[in-house]
């Protein structure tokens, strides 16, 4: 026979976590045995009812304890309901820029409204919102409010593809079109490429590094084509990424730096990239080593020292600096020994763990 609290159990591990508070608001005697609702919890549930329109749990989650009352507002803001916006300032929200940014997103404008009646402190949040959420008429709606911040707008629309949004925020003055540029080429927006060229982008190496990072092959050849050149950074970004057909042309368009590729592949914890580069002539096996150290990579690690690798000292110093107890252990398997070295790169970003263990090493060998 299966008794209650095994069913409310697997009951709770099917809901969602924000439902969790609700259960043990509804079963507590069965729910007594399990730990109490956390604030966080109990906040989840309130934006979850906000988001969803439902008064009566957004009351329950409060009077079970729930702080949230600005994440309430956004969401009853991204639901277009507003009574339930009303009562979250009643309980206390006061970020009605959050809140005039969540109703631009979704297409809210008597929530904007309301918003602005609340005083907004930025009228560029919505601005931002409704260039995110694709929605004309808001953008006009915050530009006749006072919002002025056009290059931002333009960013936002070029990320999510909205080209009469980019237009409009040309149109009225913003003029950061190597940024607009660059976005459009890291997501492959081949037409806002032209968009933003045809308006005065000049920066077509910055659009070669971004499409190599976001393995976009066409605009690459189109930055190129352009008049791009600066083929090393293509390949640098191309090798962090672990795009190899982006890494052999290139190579096809003339670069030599091979062992900044190594490292680049080293830093993103692409193996295969870092074969590559060797085989194409890299050697630079200790600045692989250090860099991946740093990342964490300890299968390249193994792979730098099998390749011949020697710098241990420094290898114990990148680990320690970005906080990895498992590579410092092998750095000294391998003949680590300046602990000093790892007791100051332990400090730089405070990991308190390595430095008392580069401490305890340091009194071993006094």
């Amino acid at each position: 026979m299966i008794l209650p609290s095994e069913i409310i159990k697997r009951i709770i591990s099917f809901i969602k976590p924000c439902w969790y508070p609700v259960m043990y608001y509804l079963f507590p005697n069965i729910m007594k045995s399990f730990p109490l609702p956390t604030k966080n919890q109990l906040n989840e549930l309130l934006c979850w009812a906000a988001n969803n329109n439902d008064k009566h749990l957004c009351c329950l989650a409060k009077k079970c304890g729930a702080i949230d009352f600005d994440g309430m507002l956004f969401n009853s803001a991204r639901s277009g309901n507003r009574y339930l916006c009303r009562l979250a300032k009643k309980w206390g929200a006061n970020n009605f820029d959050l809140m005039i940014y969540s109703a631009a997103l979704y297409g809210h404008s008597h929530i904007c409204y309301l918003a602005k009646k609340w005083e907004v402190k930025d009228i560029n949040c919505m601005l931002n919102g409704a260039a995110e959420g694709g929605y004309e008429c808001l953008c006009y709606l915050a530009k006749e409010w006072g919002a002025s911040n056009f290059n931002e707008m333009l960013c936002i629309a070029t990320r999510e593809d909205y080209e009469h949004i980019c237009q409009l925020a040309i149109d009225w003055g913003a003029n950061d079109l190597n940024k607009m540029l660059a976005i459009a080429a890291k997501n492959g927006y081949e037409h806002l490429c032209h968009i933003a060229k045809n308006h005065g982008a000049t920066d077509f190496n910055l659009m070669l590094h971004k499409a190599a990072w976001g393995k976009h092959e066409h605009i690459c050849r189109l930055a190129k084509k352009w008049g791009a050149t600066n083929f090393n950074k293509m390949l640098s970004m191309a090798a962090r990424g672990g795009h190899e057909r982006l890494c052999k042309l290139a190579k096809e368009w003339g670069v030599t730096n091979f062992n900044g590729m190594l490292i680049d592949a080293a830093v993103g914890g692409h193996e295969h990239i870092c074969r590559l580069a060797k085989n194409w002539g890299a050697n630079d096996f200790n600045g692989m080593l250090c860099n991946t150290a740093y990342k964490g990579h300890e299968n390249l690690c193994h792979l730098a020292k099998e390749w011949g690798a020697t710098n241990f000292n420094e290898m114990i110093f990148y680990a320690a600096l970005g906080g990895h107890k498992n590579l410092c252990y092998l750095a000294k398997e391998w003949g680590a020994n300046d602990f000093n070295g790892m007791m100051h790169a332990a400090s730089i970003y405070g990991h308190e763990n390595l430095f008392f263990l580069a401490e305890k090493w340091n009194s071993e060998i006094e």
